[in-house]
C-alpha cells in the first residue's frame, strides 16, 4: 500500500475525521493515545503530524516536535483495517529521507517493547531511553 508523506500543522476536517478514526482504533495498543484535543493543543503549540496518506486520507501518522536539528517523534499509529501493509515502515522510511536532507536527527523515548525491534532494523540506536537515528551517519 504505497503512501505519501505529508507534515500537517493544520489539519482540514477530513484529516480531524480520520485521526480521531486512528486514536479509537489504536489509544490501547500504545498508539495515538492522545485525544484530538490533545493533538489540537500540541499543534497549537508548534508540534505537527508526520501523515501517511493514501487516497487523500490520513491512514497512519506520528506526532513530531523540533528543537534545534532534533526531531522528537511519539505515538506512532497506523488504522487497524490498514496495519500489516507496511503503512508505517514506508511512513519511517520517508520521515527519514526527510530528516537526511535537512540534516536533522530523530528521537524517540518511550518506545514500548515491541517496536524496539523494527526500530533497531530501521537504523535507531538505542541510548538509555531514548532512540536515535541520525539518517546523515
Amino acid at each position: 500500500m504505497p503512501v505519501k508523506l505529508e507534515h500537517i500543522r493544520t489539519p482540514n476536517d477530513a484529516d480531524w475525521i480520520d485521526i480521531e478514526k486512528i486514536h479509537k482504533d489504536t489509544a490501547s495498543q500504545q498508539g495515538l493515545t492522545s485525544t484530538p484535543m490533545e493533538v489540537s493543543s500540541r499543534l497549537a503549540a508548534g508540534d505537527w503530524i508526520v501523515a501517511a496518506r493514501f487516497n487523500d486520507r490520513v491512514i497512519g501518522l506520528i506526532l513530531a516536535h523540533q528543537q534545534d536539528n532534533q526531531v522528537w517523534i511519539d505515538q506512532a499509529a497506523v488504522r487497524t483495517i490498514t496495519q500489516r501493509r507496511g503503512v508505517m515502515h514506508q511512513t519511517l522510511f520517508l520521515l527519514m529521507k526527510w530528516a537526511r536532507e535537512q540534516s536533522l536527527t530523530l528521537i524517540c523515548q518511550n518506545v514500548p517493547v515491541q517496536l524496539q525491534t523494527a526500530l533497531s532494523r530501521r537504523g535507531f540506536q538505542q541510548q538509555g531511553e531514548q532512540w536515535i537515528c541520525n539518517p546523515a551517519d
